[in-house]
């Protein structure tokens, strides 16, 4: 019900000119205008042209809205990667993991299958899936690892990005979420790669051939 009702918020946004150019709405149905700040564990609203801010638990908070964008609000751990080889490479690097609140772009909505992205504060890239029975999008999980059997024990640390694995965990999740549809075969789910274009093709497959 709740991807229905985004869908049509969706519309709205882009329709109406009697909304507040920005505001939040809450899980309870309340709609609260002013300027929104995104922080790891609230959602701080200021009224406009006033310093008068109102904090609420992200977690509390359903979506954010500014002008035509609809944002969905997920409170998270999220599970950080990066795609720079050479950061990677370097030795030095963790993934990071940690508690915060992102908005959720709508990439697929009001469908079986929902999809959405957002990008961290380094600007990274995400994916986040939400199937028929989930009441909030679950992160795709993805990384790129630095390592390799017997790598350390070369003389040369050589700098080829065959040397990075990768680790599509995401494929895993997607599997469990739509093997019960014969329209998706084996070589679907491998062939799937972490971004956008790849993502939404295959979640649009699933929607218009699964039931």
């Amino acid at each position: 019900m709740k991807t229905i009702i985004l869908t049509a918020l969706v519309f709205l946004a882009a329709t109406s000119f009697s909304q507040p150019k920005e505001y939040i709405v809450k899980h309870s149905g309340d709609t609260i205008a002013g300027i929104i700040t995104v922080q790891p564990y609230r959602i701080l609203i200021t009224k406009s042209g006033t310093k008068d801010t109102v904090s609420f638990p992200s977690e509390d908070v359903w979506l954010a809205v500014k002008g035509k964008e609809v944002r969905t609000v997920l409170k998270l751990v999220l599970y950080g990667y990066t795609d720079n080889i050479n950061v990677v490479l370097g030795g030095n690097y963790m993934d990071p993991v940690y508690d915060t609140t992102i908005l959720l772009k709508p990439l697929i909505t009001g469908q079986r299958l929902n999809l959405y992205t957002a990008k961290d504060k380094r600007k990274v890239d995400y994916f986040f899936i939400q199937g028929i029975k989930d009441s909030l999008p679950v992160q795709l999980l993805y990384t790129v690892g630095g390592t390799m059997s017997g790598k350390d024990a070369l003389p040369t640390k050589y700098q080829l990005v065959s040397y990075v694995s990768r680790n599509n965990a995401f494929r895993d999740q997607l599997y469990a979420l739509t093997d019960d549809c014969g329209a998706i075969s084996g070589a679907d789910y491998e062939m799937l790669v972490y971004m956008e274009y790849s993502l939404k093709k295959f979640v649009k497959k699933y929607n218009k051939n699964c039931r």
